[in-house]
């Protein structure tokens, strides 16, 4: 039976109002940031490694899940300042801070620019520059993820289906994935259903790619860090989103840092308990 959030609520800090679950009511804390069309409940299966002993937090990002969708403003720099002030909000002290994917590159830039508000970080399959330069070289998953956004699809069973026909999905799907997923929507008056990420956001977000620059960020981070690695295709071997060459540049250039490879996991199910593994390291490296 999946571990149940002590807290799922709404916290609101100077710049707008966010979703957050909290589980564990004791220990360090840890805080969460997910991928690009993702929400909160993707980490549920690390949660419930780390909540034994830590407060593991997890919001939705601006434009996603349930928090607020401003109409503009959204760029990894604008990211890691909310983060900055939700972990402020919520009193965190220096908490370990962990992020997915797009998560990861905000993780990253928040560890470079908000040194003293964390006191370590973890990157999970993200934090380097991504491998494709133009929209027409990204890969046919992420496309398809972008694509499905603002459109209506007749029924939640119908919605499940047509992500269980993903074979980076479908072939490993459990009760992770359906939490995650059933977060991942809002149920419209007819039953249809709708991808509560916005789409103009995501969109405008790509514009801002180039502000991230997780490679001028490196160097400055100075807290251990623990770097993951999902290195299985997801349609195609190559379409990774970390690349080998990245994460060995990465291990050259943090100076405190462990990385870990998973040669079996992909972008997904790195996260959802597939493997024990993954959420066992983590708990190895914030212990």
């Amino acid at each position: 039976m999946l571990l149940q959030p002590v807290s799922d609520t709404f916290v609101t800090t100077d710049r707008l109002t966010h979703h957050y679950v909290q589980w564990g009511t004791h220990g360090p804390a840890v805080i969460c940031a997910h991928g690009l069309t993702a929400n909160a409940f993707c980490f549920q299966a690390y949660a419930e490694e780390l909540a034994r002993d830590h407060r593991v937090f997890a919001y939705d990002l601006r434009g996603r899940g349930q928090s607020d969708r401003p109409e503009h403003g959204y760029s990894v720099p604008i990211h890691a300042a909310d983060l900055s002030a939700l972990i402020t909000t919520l009193e965190l002290e220096q908490p370990i801070v962990l992020g997915h994917s797009l998560g990861a590159l905000i993780s990253l830039y928040f560890a470079a620019h908000y040194p003293n508000q964390l006191s370590k970080l973890i990157l999970a399959d993200g934090g380097a520059p991504l491998p494709w330069q133009t929209y027409e070289d990204q890969p046919a998953w992420l496309v398809a993820a972008i694509s499905r956004l603002g459109v209506a699809v007749p029924s939640y069973a119908e919605y499940i289906q047509r992500l269980k026909t993903a074979p980076f999905l479908g072939p490993y799907w459990n009760e992770y994935m359906d939490i995650y997923f059933e977060h991942d929507v809002s149920i419209q008056s007819d039953g249809s259903v709708v991808s509560r990420s916005y789409r103009e956001g995501i969109l405008e977000e790509g514009l801002h790619a180039n502000e991230a620059r997780p490679e001028e960020q490196w160097a400055n981070v100075h807290v251990p860090t623990l770097i993951l690695r999902a290195g299985q295709g997801l349609l195609q071997q190559g379409d990774q989103i970390l690349l080998e060459k990245a994460a060995t540049d990465m291990q050259h250039a943090i100076a405190h840092n462990q990385f870990m490879n998973f040669p079996t996991l992909n972008h997904y199910t790195l996260l959802f308990n597939v493997e024990p593994e993954p959420a066992r390291v983590i708990r190895a490296f914030v212990s």
